[in-house]
């Protein structure tokens, strides 16, 4: 039977900046880009979620504010892909924070 890999993305931010005409969240945009199944955590049929908390230090800058998840593997995979996560940003959205779910699952 094959194994079909399932990464659910879920975000939820405590800032509110829109873009205008299309409602959607430049960062989470960037966020369900950036942040991925990890490979070697895939191969081991880890599932788990991450609950990760940042925020907008200053042009090309994210700070962890909090992570959390039940894998010790998972977290530091994710909090590495987190940290090198470059963004351009409008100036109104430093020092906001972000709250992002990330659900990893194997689907067979």
């Amino acid at each position: 039977m094959k194994t079909v890999i399932l990464f659910i993305a879920l975000f939820m931010t405590t800032g509110s900046i829109a873009l205008a005409g299309n409602g959607e969240n430049i960062l989470d945009r960037i966020m369900q880009r950036k942040i991925s199944y990890p490979e070697s955590l895939r191969e081991k049929g880890i599932e788990t979620t991450v609950h990760v908390k940042v925020r907008v230090l200053a042009e090309n800058q994210l700070e962890i504010v909090e992570i959390a998840s039940d894998s010790e593997e998972m977290k530091a995979a994710i909090e590495k892909q987190v940290q090198q996560v470059k963004i351009r940003v409008p100036q109104n959205l430093v020092g906001n924070t972000f709250n992002y779910t990330f659900k990893f699952q194997v689907q067979k």
